[in-house]
């Protein structure tokens, strides 16, 4: 007797029995597509956020020097404005012409814009949290030093540079026997050299004796205006082992003083703030900061 099929039992397809790895896979691979859409989804807002922040920094700072007639500084703002904007605005042709480069230097982008979206945060609020460094040693020669800022002509100077002068003169004023040292060349667009125009203004508005004041004439940045300062005194046979520094600017600016005093060898050396007169001003002087600060780390200089 042979058996017959049973009409009610259905024979299972071939490869049933893979379904199961089959729905796994299926199952993982979504897994892995929700996850880089979500990493997608984060990166995009990372670059939105990040590149948004830098442009607000530097939109102040390019319109800051379009008024100001700096062509040097405009150029360099929109040469940012290109490098974060580009990226947005030629993605998709980007994306067709780098490839499998796209994402890897998308990701390096944001990371970079990221940094400098903390770093200079933290950076402006420690700016503003600053305070001077006291005078800690007594019995020495003491010497202010005053940092020079634009002038437009010898009787015109720039507000910044005036709140700098004024604060030098009261400490001047406080100490008698200090010598001061006014520290700034000639710039291209400046028709006397910033040393000669600060001797000017403390000698016939603030009433200091030009006797005591040295002027440092050929520097063109702060390194240099540190640097330099401390060679005329060696030249004036003035040891600066021997001498306490007072030295006066803007408050965004002391902090890097004293960093390159101790980066010449100097470990006696105060600060004394002047307050920047415009609010805008000082926001974009931070802004300059911050870079001088990148290039002193890339540099040493």
């Amino acid at each position: 007797m042979t058996d017959k099929p049973d009409k009610n039992r259905r024979q299972a397809p071939a490869g049933a029995g893979d379904g199961a790895p089959a729905d796994g896979r299926r199952a993982k691979e979504k897994q892995k597509k929700k996850r880089r859409e979500r990493a997608l989804l984060v990166l995009n807002v990372l670059c939105a956020v990040s590149g948004g922040f830098f442009l607000a920094v530097y939109l102040p700072y390019f319109v800051f020097h379009v008024t100001k007639g700096h062509p040097a500084d405009v150029a360099a703002s929109l040469l940012v404005f290109a490098g974060v904007l580009i990226p947005f605005l030629l993605r998709k042709p980007l994306k067709k012409l780098l490839k499998k480069l796209y994402t890897p230097l998308k990701i390096f982008w944001c990371f970079v814009m990221c940094v400098y979206m903390v770093t200079f945060s933290v950076f402006a609020v420690s700016v503003t949290k600053h305070d001077d460094v006291p005078v800690r040693e007594a019995g020495k020669k003491e010497v202010v030093v005053v940092f020079g800022c634009q002038i437009h002509s010898e009787n015109w100077l720039s507000l910044e540079l005036e709140a700098r002068l004024k604060k030098a003169a009261e400490v001047l004023l406080e100490r008698p026997d200090a010598l001061c040292v006014v520290s700034g060349g000639k710039g291209r667009d400046e028709p006397v050299s910033e040393a000669y125009a600060m001797k000017k203004y403390l000698s016939e508005k603030c009433g200091i004796g030009e006797a005591r004041i040295l002027m440092e004439d050929r520097s063109s940045d702060t390194a240099e205006n540190v640097a330099f300062s401390l060679e005329l005194l060696k030249n004036e046979g003035i040891d600066p082992q021997n001498c306490t520094f007072l030295c006066v600017s803007s408050e965004f600016h002391t902090p890097r003083i004293h960093l390159l005093f101790r980066m010449n060898g100097v470990e006696d050396a105060a600060t004394v703030s002047a307050e920047t007169p415009l609010r805008f001003n000082l926001f974009v002087y931070t802004v300059r900061e911050y870079m001088s600060y990148v290039h002193l780390w890339l540099f040493g200089s």
